[in-house]
């Protein structure tokens, strides 16, 4: 592998070589090909060669590896885009009758100096309109760093914090009471004020979620993900996690649709058929009843909280990173699984959610996981009048799920609803006395003995 001081003195030399008049714009296969710009941040700009930006792209690869945090910090594209960007003021500095040498060591430590300065380090807020319960009276509530909120008392934190002008949050309050108000003069706030109307439309509720360190596109792309794993924690509190999940979602999310079908047999008029897919809000709580699930499962709220910090930081430090890795997939395969819309492919994802809680111990490890944490053994039903724990376990694991993945699933055309209610009653069962387990042992941090 070519070293990153390699990379910078190559990257020079063909910047040299690039200056010469016949250099660019190169000609591949025959056809001009347009040279790339940077701009140096005076006004000009330089010109890179496809050779140029190969050794760039190489150079942030390098740069990457030598940080973990920056793989946490930003997506690829916007790391590949920001290290690009420091070579055009990087690359005015270099003197041509210098060495590739010594102007490698001083456009590296131009780089490295703007891509320190670069990096995102203050608190970032990112809000999201939610469909949530079908009240709106719930009071304000927090996993972590994920906060919930009706959206007339989100809008009042906004004003107070100072996020939201005056004007703005009394214009917004009146557009959701269903008055008009007159056209604002363009400007910052009118784009603002425009900007919540559309982030938040009808949702009752509004999905904060607390960042730190994140670049922008990274930022928002994990916000959402805590979103869904808090989302994740409220819908455990029902005994059918998907049923509840039906209604709640960000706008963000694939909405609430209409699925219409025709369906046309020689001889018979048949009339178009219709699904609904979703539900426009959540089920229905009054807020003494959520009061008082938030007390009952404080603890499942608690330890989530704790797995979504550990999700958004940057070094994952923490005194349990194991337990927070495997109970972070969890949910987030859970979640998964009570969206998906093909009932194999949810069967699938419940057997990841017990797998990853398994450590990957396959079916053996899943039933040690069941044995240990809800105390049936192999041969218990899991019913009365039921099969055993064994045999729905390896029809969970080995059919529904390894044969689907590996192809060999002869009964892919058969209707597998009622294995994917079973599949997500045993994996919420394991998640919920998981979570409580891990809430009672704050000081282990070894996965397996959630099996023990």
């Amino acid at each position: 592998m070519t070293s990153l001081n390699q990379l910078i003195q190559d990257l020079v030399e063909e910047f040299t070589r690039v200056q010469a008049p016949e250099a660019l714009p190169e000609k591949i296969a025959g056809k001009i090909s347009l040279p790339g710009l940077i701009s140096t941040g005076n006004g000009g700009s330089i010109a890179t060669s496809r050779e140029m930006e190969r050794l760039i792209k190489e150079i942030a690869k390098e740069l990457k590896s030598a940080d973990k945090s920056i793989a946490n910090r930003f997506t690829d594209r916007e790391w590949d885009w920001l290290v690009r960007g420091t070579f055009g003021s990087a690359l005015a500095t270099v003197e041509f009758a210098e060495s590739s040498d010594h102007n490698g060591i001083r456009v590296l430590k131009s780089v490295q100096s703007q891509l320190t300065a670069a990096k995102p380090s203050k608190p970032t807020e990112h809000g999201f309109g939610c469909n949530l319960f079908s009240r709106s009276d719930v009071a304000p509530f927090a996993i972590g760093p994920v906060t919930f909120e009706a959206r007339l008392i989100w809008l009042d934190r906004k004003e107070t914090q100072g996020g939201v002008s005056k004007i703005t949050a009394r214009r917004i309050r009146t557009i959701w009471a269903g008055k008009k108000v007159a056209k604002r003069k363009n400007g910052f706030d009118a784009h603002h004020e425009k900007a919540i109307l559309d982030a938040i439309k009808s949702c009752q509720y509004v999905c904060s979620v607390s960042t730190i360190g994140l670049a922008s596109e990274a930022g928002r792309n994990k916000a959402q993900v805590a979103a869904h794993m808090a989302m994740t924690a409220i819908a455990l509190t029902w005994a059918t996690p998907s049923r509840a999940m039906e209604g709640f979602r960000l706008l963000t999310d694939p909405g609430v649709r209409l699925q219409r079908s025709l369906v046309f047999v020689p001889g018979i008029r048949i009339l178009p058929g219709s699904n609904i897919v979703g539900n426009p809000f959540g089920p229905g709580i009054n807020p003494a009843e959520w009061a008082a699930a938030l007390v009952d499962f404080g603890y499942l709220f608690a330890t989530i909280g704790e797995a979504i910090d550990f999700y958004l930081s940057l070094n994952k430090m923490t005194h349990r990173p194991r337990i927070m890795n495997l109970l972070s997939q969890a949910i987030l395969w859970f979640y998964e699984a009570c969206r998906e819309e093909v009932h194999l492919m949810a069967i699938v994802k419940f057997s990841a959610t017990l797998d990853a809680l398994a450590s990957g111990g396959k079916s053996g490890g899943i039933r040690r996981l069941a044995n240990a944490r809800l105390k049936i053994q192999d041969s218990d039903p899991i019913r009365k009048g039921g099969p055993t724990l064994k045999s729905v376990i390896d029809d969970i694991y080995s059919t529904g799920r390894s044969r689907t993945i590996h192809g060999t699933n002869e009964r892919i055309g058969e209707d597998w609803s009622e294995l994917r209610n079973t599949a997500e009653h045993i994996a919420r069962a394991c998640l919920i006395f998981s979570i409580y387990w891990i809430s009672l042992n704050p000081h282990i941090d070894d996965p397996a003995c959630l099996q023990k």
